[in-house]
């Protein structure tokens, strides 16, 4: 009897003990941090973008909280950064940023020739005369009088790609015309200055020069539709292993794309126009020369467009002809939905997912 009762005693010591010790670590937050310590830490990613009047809607997006409204909702953490377009490349290509806002032919002739396996999760817009070749008003625009003739544009470009269409359309030898390699920043001056005959360039530069220099359109790209448009790109390995990040990147897309619809269009378009540093009217003309993808169905049909296919024959010549990418067959550059993913692989999976959440097969 004696032993039985010293039992229960000493059981009740040693429940009293460790209850005792659970009271104790929880007064000091020692088991709030064992189990903080247990929960999976909040994947985060970088998505840079440029200030581009196509592309300001991201930052409208970040400014109203939709970025991390969605982010939330899917248990991530997504950084917008504002920088400059170059910069954005290079630091993309460095793995600094997770994703971000690129035109093709600078997907192509910057990301594809290094080897950087890269998704195409969204067309955002077509270049639709947001780049154009410009000449003094006065100019003689006969193909025979560019011989000898300089133009001014950032060498390797989108504005680069149009001049070569152009020469190419009107038959003009490529080595009859003489390229100044130009930063987008210096394309004011170099048109005022008179150092060149004429500059190729894209808003705001474009819409400052037709609207405050005697600057007239040879040529832009209204006239090669399908061609230029820009893109939202993350890296493959990141979207493998994440596919949540294309999610809040696509809903907080098309959320401020149904603003523009709606009966909220006008507050939202001053939104935006204020964001650009820009009145209104500014904004909206040089919106109209891009062409949004703004809805869901829209852009999905957009990244299955088979024209792509046909674009990409002009961008290979130009790719090419600049030894911009090695020796590698140009299957290896871009794929397309349904296909195997080469380098640049345009990937329909996201948008379908998003689109219709329970079939999302088409890769």
């Amino acid at each position: 009897m004696f032993s039985s009762t010293m039992l229960h005693i000493l059981l009740a010591i040693m429940l009293f003990s460790l209850s005792g010790c659970d009271l104790i670590a929880s007064l000091t937050g020692q088991n709030n941090a064992q189990q903080d310590h247990q929960k999976p830490a909040t994947a985060q990613f970088t998505f840079a973008v440029a200030p581009h009047i196509a592309w300001m809607p991201w930052y409208l997006a970040q400014e109203e909280g939709i970025f991390h409204q969605y982010a939330a909702k899917h248990q991530v953490e997504v950084q917008l950064i504002k920088d400059n377009y170059l910069d954005t490349i290079n630091k993309f290509i460095s793995k600094e940023y997770d994703a971000i806002a690129i035109s093709n032919i600078d997907a192509i002739a910057q990301l594809v020739r290094r080897h950087i396996k890269v998704d195409v999760i969204l067309i955002t817009n077509e270049h639709k005369g947001s780049e154009a070749i410009l000449v003094p008003e006065t100019a003689d625009t006969t193909g025979h009088h560019f011989r000898d003739k300089t133009f001014a544009l950032l060498q390797y470009s989108a504005r680069h790609y149009l001049f070569d269409r152009y020469l190419i359309r009107n038959q003009i030898p490529f080595d009859e015309i003489n390229i100044l390699n130009t930063a987008e920043e210096d394309i004011l001056n170099a048109f005022s200055n008179k150092k060149v005959y004429g500059v190729v360039t894209h808003n705001p530069n474009l819409y400052t020069l037709t609207h405050s220099a005697a600057a007239k359109r040879l040529f832009d790209s209204r006239q090669i539709p399908k061609e230029i448009f820009d893109l939202i790109i993350i890296h493959r390995e990141t979207l493998t292993k994440y596919p949540a990040f294309a999610q809040v990147i696509l809903a907080t897309w098309f959320t401020v794309m149904q603003r523009l619809q709606g009966s909220k269009k006008d507050t939202t378009l001053d939104a935006l126009a204020g964001l650009a540093n820009i009145t209104r009217q500014e904004y909206d003309e040089q919106l109209a020369t891009t062409l949004l993808n703004d809805t869901s169905t829209k852009a999905l049909a957009a990244i299955r467009d088979r024209r792509i296919i046909k674009a990409m024959r002009h961008i290979r010549y130009f790719i090419q002809r600049h030894k911009l990418i090695d020796d590698d067959i140009y299957t290896d550059w871009v794929s397309y939905p349904g296909r195997d993913p080469a380098l640049l692989h345009f990937n329909g999976k996201p948008l379908q997912k998003f689109v219709v959440p329970t079939v999302a097969n088409q890769t």
